[in-house]
């Protein structure tokens, strides 16, 4: 999302500079991007103190608090001549998202406020806002942008109920993701740099995994529910199919088993006989993981993201669920029976819906290139607002 915005910002004003709040250990990163990062010190006493209790509280079995992302305040006026700040969280707001993150957000308000320039809140899923001091708070950040947009119903709902307004009040905009740039890379020389062959030329199978799913069981590693679910699903396929285990989240070095990539690798590992399997390896931009997804026939995926790859280069895929915003992706393209929610989940009924898709891959994929023209006009307007 940071870097389709980026992108349709560089489009308009070749001159911009794009700052972005990040991590410590992304800030390379982000500059190889061409994003000048703004972050925390990780040695500073906040940053410390945070630290320290959060020890506490699992030592007494307290209640965790709710991550957030911390805010360089300080940093924040080395940015010359601010003219915006775009939020582009994806799905940060809302019970599961926690009371501290608007808290946050509304730092960076502060600063807006002072130097008058407007805040907005880019198409994102939203809610529930059951939680009261969430609500609360979320409630308070809103009133303070000057504009934001839901990217589904459910959220809508969610915004229109918290901030007491009818539903048809608040802006309804689809994924900007959808006008994420058809990538110049070419796929097939990614996958040949992570050993792909394929002599019998059998068709490309994506499965694109996600660490929030996997986050919802106990177990770890191939244990984990999750992943023997995805290596059933696997087993059972590779032989008709190469598999291409595509990781979406990627984060730097340090995070061994806090990432899509720790997913793909196990499940690797994990695979009897790997002739028929590429593992996607190393650090993967955006572009190169849309490439890579371009190449394939059909996708299973519980990335977000990944799907809105496959769905805007009119490839036919089916979802592993664990919030609204998939059902409600899918239902732009009446698919939405192709969702299957993590809680349902079964070996026997995922290869069941994914041997729907496959006979049915050419009805769905005319279905797809026949919306998706529609859809990106929904929201390239957004662009030009903005």
């Amino acid at each position: 999302m940071l870097k389709t915005v980026q992108h349709q910002i560089l489009q308009r004003y070749d001159n911009a500079v794009i700052y972005a709040i990040c991590h410590e250990n992304e800030a390379e990163l982000a500059s190889t991007q061409g994003i000048v990062p703004l972050y925390v010190d990780r040695s500073s006493l906040s940053v410390f103190l945070g630290k320290v209790a959060g020890k506490l509280r699992k030592i007494f079995r307290l209640k965790s608090k709710p991550y957030a992302d911390y805010t360089p305040v300080e940093k924040l006026s080395q940015i010359k001549n601010l003219k915006t700040a775009i939020d582009a969280s994806g799905f940060a707001y809302g019970d599961k998202g926690g009371y501290i993150q608007p808290l946050e957000t509304m730092k960076v308000m502060d600063y807006c406020e002072m130097v008058d320039a407007p805040y907005i809140f880019m198409p994102q899923a939203w809610g529930s806002f059951k939680d009261h001091q969430v609500a609360e708070n979320c409630r308070k950040m809103l009133t303070r942008t000057d504009t934001f947009f839901a990217r589904d119903e459910v959220s809508r709902t969610y915004l229109a109920n918290l901030l007491l307004k009818p539903a048809k009040e608040v802006y309804l905009l689809p994924d900007i993701a959808f006008h994420f740039p058809i990538p110049t890379l070419d796929g097939k020389e990614i996958l040949k740099s992570c050993g792909y062959e394929n002599p019998l030329d059998r068709p490309v199978l994506g499965i694109s995994p996600n660490m929030r799913i996997y986050e919802k069981y106990p177990e770890r590693g191939r244990e984990n529910e999750y992943l023997k679910l995805l290596l059933d699903v696997i087993e059972s396929l590779k032989n008709s199919y190469h598999i291409v285990l595509i990781p979406n989240e990627i984060r730097p070095e340090g995070s061994a088993d806090r990432d899509d990539a720790y997913l793909c690798k196990t499940l690797y590992d994990a695979i009897s006989g790997q002739e028929n399997i590429t593992l996607i390896s190393g650090y993967r931009s955006a572009e190169e993981i849309k490439a890579v997804i371009r190449e394939t026939d059909l996708l299973i995926a519980s990335r977000f993201h990944s799907l809105i790859f496959a769905l805007s280069l009119g490839i036919a895929c089916m979802a592993i669920s664990w919030s609204h915003k998939y059902r409600e992706l899918f239902a732009l393209f009446e698919l939405e029976h192709f969702v299957v929610e993590h809680k349902d989940m079964n070996a026997q009924y995922v290869l069941q819906l994914f041997g729907e898709l496959e006979s049915s891959k050419n009805e769905i994929e005319a279905k797809i290139n026949k919306t998706l023209p529609e859809l990106k006009a929904k929201n390239a307007g957004v662009f030009d607002f903005l």
